[in-house]
């Protein structure tokens, strides 16, 4: 409250949280108007080191944990947040509900840009949809490394992938999500088949060969000479 004027000053400051040199969050908070309580974005962040017991659900969420570090050195003193667009949520566009694809996003945890040389996190608790849902990152961004860990496990399944306007670098939330390598070796039931085949294959051969044997021998009976059979 601005005492001179009588008027309520809009706050907007700008603050960043942090815990064992890794930074949670870096952004721009409103405060809420008096009348409506609109432009207010209170949140709360999660630092340090979380289980998925003590933290979510076990029945219905994962815990989801990124850390990325920048690199040294860089053609800006700041890496700007557009320059490193990420986001965590399901895979598949939904016109009625694009936020699905948005659940978590770089945006929300840092407004102001990345200071190089340093660690971002992001710790959350996510709905449990494994491979449904992933995590997308701009490749080329100027990170120096990052990890993506699902409940204290590291995913190493990165794949780049056509999002439609841009490519991104997709890690599948979950173990074994890609498509399954084709298997030159034959299966337990092609073998089965082919056996099966070759033995039906055979048997319609040794019929034909008995078929044309009897076959063979009744012509030869008919071309006998009656005459021959009389006199012997």
């Amino acid at each position: 409250m601005d005492v001179t004027t009588n008027k309520t000053l809009l706050l907007s400051p700008v603050y960043s949280l942090a815990m064992d040199n890794v930074t949670y969050r870096k952004v721009q908070w409103y405060a809420p108007e008096r009348s409506s309580g609109y432009g207010s974005n209170n949140q709360t962040t999660i630092m340090g080191r979380c289980t998925v017991g003590g933290l979510c659900d076990e029945q219905t969420q994962d815990l989801f944990d990124l850390e990325l570090r920048t690199p040294a050195k860089y053609e800006w003193a700041l890496i700007d947040t557009h320059d490193m667009m990420w986001n965590f949520g399901f895979n598949e566009y939904d016109d009625r509900d694009w936020r699905r694809q948005y659940l978590l996003q770089g945006s929300d945890y840092n407004d102001r840009g990345y200071d190089l040389d340093s660690n971002y996190g992001v710790i959350e608790c996510v709905p449990k949809d494994g491979c449904d849902m992933s995590f997308n990152i701009t490749p080329g961004s100027p990170v120096e490394s990052y990890t993506v860990k699902k409940n204290g496990i590291q995913l190493d399944d990165r794949q780049e992938v056509d999002a439609g306007y841009w490519a991104q670098m997709m890690t599948p939330f979950g173990q074994n999500c890609s498509p399954p390598t084709p298997n030159k070796s034959l299966s337990g039931g092609a073998i089965a088949g082919i056996v099966t085949a070759c033995v039906v294959a055979v048997g319609v051969v040794l019929f034909g060969l008995v078929w044309y044997k009897r076959r063979q021998n009744q012509s030869s009976k008919e071309g006998e000479d009656p005459l021959r059979d009389n006199l012997l």
